[in-house]
């Protein structure tokens, strides 16, 4: 029923539009034209990006390499803890809980993308091709790059446990155990995925909007999920670690490219003598934003 009031204030939305179809459609085709390259971009990041950027992911995976050697004891901490405190609390984001995917908004996000479509809003048409391209990159690269290679053993393998149980600890060096290539579910613990997905959009729009008052929620978003997976013994630590460090990334440099068109647009319609093109407030700054407005 709910789907259903979406798609009908999607239709209403649509018959009302100042734009013409022909405008409406142009428009799409550019969206999708816009995140088809940003999807790219993403892909082929490895492969054209500086020296210090190769450093810095290998930094990244030398601090989870690190902090694996606390891999066992935060999952022995997640299994005296499984329903108590702090990870009871956090049930809405784990396994099985409301928040824990969010397909379910998929519709309302559409129909929004469609009412903003129709009424010409750039900025939010923006916001939800850019939070899709950059988790349809990142999520397409773990599914078929990382996880069919890097096989690393969950903390706990067993899929379906009956509500409410949880599996014995895990064992000193149960979280070097590794598989090239993988061996299905039980063995896709590398990296995190749901705390990347959240990561990568947290980022996106952390970086491409001036939203000061939104930045500290998706950080406690970001983390509660990342605990939340740790909790219901998905992901080790350091998988979570480098998963919300891939997020990061991704998102930013989605955020990065979308900027940059909206300044060679200006430009552009400046050159020609025609009306600027209006930008977002996070356009109006160059600067980057971690968490509560750290800038630099």
């Amino acid at each position: 029923m709910r789907i259903r009031y979406a798609l009908a204030i999607t239709i209403a939305a649509a018959a009302v539009s100042p734009l013409s179809g022909q405008s409406m459609g142009r428009a799409f085709v550019d969206d999708l034209a816009w995140a088809g390259r940003d999807f790219g971009a993403i892909w082929l990041s490895p492969f054209t990006g500086e020296p210090p950027n190769y450093l810095i992911t290998g930094a990244v995976l030398g601090g989870g390499a690190f902090a694996s050697a606390w891999d066992v004891q935060v999952d022995a901490w997640a299994v005296r803890n499984y329903d108590r405190g702090l990870l009871r609390a956090l049930s809405p984001v784990r396994r099985g809980g409301r928040l824990y995917t969010l397909n379910k908004a998929t519709p309302y996000v559409g129909a929004a993308y469609v009412i903003a479509l129709a009424t010409n809003q750039r900025g939010f048409r923006d916001g939800v091709m850019g939070c899709a391209s950059a988790y349809a990159a990142g999520s397409s690269i773990r599914h078929l790059v990382v996880y069919p290679l890097i096989g690393r053993d969950r903390p706990d393998t067993v899929r379906d446990r009956p509500e409410g149980t949880v599996g014995p600890a895990a064992k000193r060096g149960d979280q070097y155990r590794f598989q090239l290539p993988s061996d299905g579910w039980p063995t896709h613990s590398f990296p995190g995925g749901h705390v990347a997905t959240m990561a990568t959009c947290a980022s996106f729009f952390a970086h491409r909007y001036d939203a000061k008052y939104i930045d500290p929620a998706l950080i406690v978003l970001v983390t509660a999920m990342g605990v939340g997976r740790i909790a219901d013994r998905g992901h080790w630590l350091s998988d979570q670690l480098i998963g919300i460090a891939m997020g990061y990334a991704i998102g930013k440099e989605v955020a990065r490219r979308q900027l940059k068109r909206l300044d060679e647009e200006r430009e552009s319609a400046a050159a020609n003598g025609d009306v600027p093109v209006p930008l977002p407030d996070a356009a109006q700054g160059r600067r980057t934003l971690i968490g509560w407005r750290i800038s630099f």
